[in-house]
């Protein structure tokens, strides 16, 4: 890593051998678009600079990187397999990770750092159940009030706009769904309140939300959807990490 390169750190209470943050935008060799850390091999990047810029990541030597599809597959690590949205590792020097650029990136560990785990929940993993699936494959012997999360960098409720019929599954959860200001044709749809809402009916008390929205902070984070609307083709992707070092 380089003095320039950006991150940001949960603000949680967990074991000082586990290891965790998001990268932001800044530090990295990339142009264009994708300026400057993107670290995502599929966004039309010059592939030499996003392996320059992964190099700089934080314990880039001990990352696992997923082929991310928007299913609810969570793999357990130390593995071969790559194609996932999810993963889970109680191997020290072992580090889960997942891209995102608007998507909501969640960290998790029990109590005393045995376990970690990374999931990356976007519309999709959302609704068919990513979060649940990874909490009983990670932590199956953990008391659920014993497990940390903390759902980084995503885009808010002030950008997330979908249909009607997208909004539809989430209608029964108070205040995910807010009106849109383009009319009735719209939703406004809060990503990180539905995560937080399906941990706590996990059973989970632990959980920290990361008020930055990827789509108002052009600056420092990558947004899909703001580059969608400002008619990029390409848009790079940040890293979430965490790994419990040996």
């Amino acid at each position: 890593m380089t003095e320039q390169t950006s991150v940001v750190y949960p603000e949680w209470h967990v074991p000082q051998h586990v290891k965790a943050f998001t990268t932001t935008r800044l530090g990295g060799v990339s142009e264009g678009s994708c300026s400057s850390l993107n670290v995502g091999l599929h966004v039309g990047d010059n592939p030499q600079c996003v392996e320059a810029n992964r190099d700089r990541v934080p314990y880039s030597q001990h990352i696992h990187w997923l082929n991310q599809t928007h299913s609810s597959r969570c793999i357990a690590l130390p593995s071969n397999q790559h194609t996932a949205d999810a993963s889970y590792t109680s191997t020290v020097n072992v580090a889960c990770a997942v891209m995102t650029a608007d998507c909501l990136p969640l960290l998790m560990t029990d109590g005393a750092g045995s376990t970690v785990a990374a999931v990356h929940a976007g519309y999709e993993g959302l609704r068919n159940g990513i979060i649940a699936k990874t909490i009983n494959q990670a932590f199956d012997q953990v008391p659920r009030a014993n497990i940390n999360v903390w759902i980084g960098p995503a885009i808010g409720v002030c950008h997330y706009e979908v249909s009607v019929d997208m909004a539809g599954p989430f209608l029964p959860l108070p205040n995910a769904v807010k009106a849109s200001p383009l009319g009735s044709a719209k939703r406004m749809l809060d990503l990180k309140l539905i995560a937080s809402h399906q941990l706590t009916e996990l059973g989970l008390t632990r959980i920290i939300v990361s008020q930055q929205c990827t789509y108002c902070d052009d600056q420092r984070f990558f947004s899909y959807r703001r580059a969608t609307h400002q008619g990029d083709s390409n848009c790079g992707r940040m890293v979430s990490v965490i790994c419990k070092l040996g």
